[in-house]
This record gives structure tokens, C-alpha cells and sequence, in this order.
């Protein structure tokens, strides 16, 4: 039977999703888990890689399974029961053999927060900014990715992918209280994508890096200047991925 999993987890601790030797990384996490609940390994593949400290709401991954003679509910109960306190399957779901959490989305959104304080409450999940914002420039620079672009600027050397251009669906910046939340959703994004955008808007905002230098960048990409401002990980959640109808599963 195939299965896809809903999965959200606390990057704080963890190195990354990818497994990775004498590191904790949240696949890992998850395979130990079937593994001690099947007495059996399970693969698991995600719709993506998170990189060391990022969190995630919404991850999603399937893996095939061996017969089982308990449902998915007590499966996601007795996972949770498994892994490790700052990882939690929300819901299992079963789909046919033609699904592949990675090769089937449709987009993938993140979203990114800034505090404009101190904060202790929100610490591993927000990057504090100190200093005076020009949210209305950030805004201005935020609506100019919706559309087709080449992020080689503003993104990581990836040697196992083919080209750097991303379909942005939409994008906001968005003041709320003493935050502030950046949305994207894209059909896919590259290595420090987000990251480095929001490096270089927090630049924008304090007036260090030009407007018109950003939206240069998105217009004509420059090798040596790949992510030379690069967000903190812990602000970055991925958090949430669509999929075609068809598979029924999570809106």
C-alpha cells in the first residue's frame, strides 16, 4: 500500500530532512519510527529537502508499505509515539501507485517572520531585525517575483539541478503587529531561495541595497552574486503543498 504522509516538525535541532551520516535529520527520524512500529524499513521520500534549522507545517512524502493488519490512524499514533517530540505526522492517507510527493505538486508555499523585537516566546521561529523597515519598498520588491524568473542571484550553487528558474503564483510581505510575514508559493523553488530574498528585502528595507539593484537582479542574474545576503534559517517554515484534486488529499 501506498501512503502519504502529512508531517510537521520543530527544524531546530535537526539537521536538515535529508539523511545525512552522524546527523539528526527529520527523514531519519521518521524511517527509525516505521521502522521500530513494522520491524521493517520503510523508505520515505518528501516532496523536498529542508536545510539545517528550517521548520516545517505542512511537508508532505509517501512511502509504500508492507501489509499491515491496523489502520492509518493507529499508524500515525503509534509513529508519533516513536519519533522524537519535535516531529508529528498529522495525517496519513492512502493514494494510488501514480502519486510521488515530489513529482506531483502542483506549488509549494513558504513563509518567513521577522520580528521587529526582542522576543523569547518566538525565537526559534523569527529572525529579529533591529532598526527602522521600509515595509513599502519590501512590499514593492515582494510583488515584482510573481511571475517566471531566474533566481541564480538569489539562491545557492546546486550541482543536481538543471537550471534556476521558479514560476512564483504569489508572493506578500505582511505587517502584523510587531512582525512581519512573508508568503511565496511557487512551483518550485532552489537551494537558499527564500532565504536570500529575504536577506536581500531586510536590505532593501534598510536602504543598504537599491530597489532598482533587486530588480536588476531578477532581470539579468549574476553568477557572483549568488545569495550574498542570506536570512537566518530559523524564520523559514514550508508551509504548505498543493497537489492535483484527483488525489484527495489535504486543501
Amino acid at each position: 500500500m501506498k501512503i502519504a504522509l502529512l508531517i510537521e516538525y520543530d527544524g531546530t535541532d535537526f539537521a536538515g530532512w535529508q539523511v545525512q551520516p552522524n546527523a539528526r535529520t527529520v527523514q531519519q527520524e521518521l524511517e527509525t519510527a516505521f521502522e521500530r512500529v513494522l520491524q521493517q524499513r520503510v523508505a520515505i521520500t518528501a516532496s523536498g529537502r529542508t536545510d539545517s534549522g528550517v521548520h516545517g507545517l505542512g511537508m508532505v512524502a509517501h512511502a509504500t508499505l508492507p501489509e499491515i493488519n491496523f489502520g492509518l490512524e493507529k499508524l500515525t499514533e503509534a509513529l508519533n509515539a516513536e519519533s522524537g517530540y519535535d516531529v508529528v505526522v498529522r495525517s496519513i492517507k492512502a493514494v494510488s501507485d501514480d502519486f510521488h510527493a515530489r513529482y506531483s505538486t502542483l506549488n509549494r508555499e513558504y513563509r518567513y517572520t521577522i520580528f521587529r523585537r526582542r522576543t523569547a516566546l518566538y525565537r526559534n521561529f523569527s529572525w529579529h531585525v533591529r532598526g527602522d523597515l521600509n515595509t513599502d519598498v519590501m512590499r514593492r520588491c515582494a510583488k515584482l517575483l510573481i511571475g517566471e524568473h531566474d533566481f541564480t542571484s538569489f539562491s545557492k550553487q546546486t550541482d543536481d539541478v538543471e537550471h534556476y528558474r521558479c514560476i512564483v503564483d504569489d508572493c506578500t510581505f505582511e505587517v502584523s503587529g510587531d512582525s512581519l510575514i512573508f508568503m511565496i508559493r511557487a512551483n518550485r523553488f532552489v537551494r537558499g531561495m527564500v532565504r536570500s530574498l529575504i536577506g536581500a528585502l531586510v536590505e532593501v528595507g534598510k536602504g543598504k541595497f537599491p530597489e532598482e539593484k533587486f530588480k536588476d537582479l531578477l532581470a539579468h542574474p549574476i553568477e557572483e552574486d549568488r545569495a550574498r545576503h542570506l536570512a537566518p534559517a530559523q524564520g523559514l517554515t514550508l508551509w504548505k503543498i498543493r497537489y492535483p484534486k484527483e488525489f484527495g488529499l489535504w486543501e
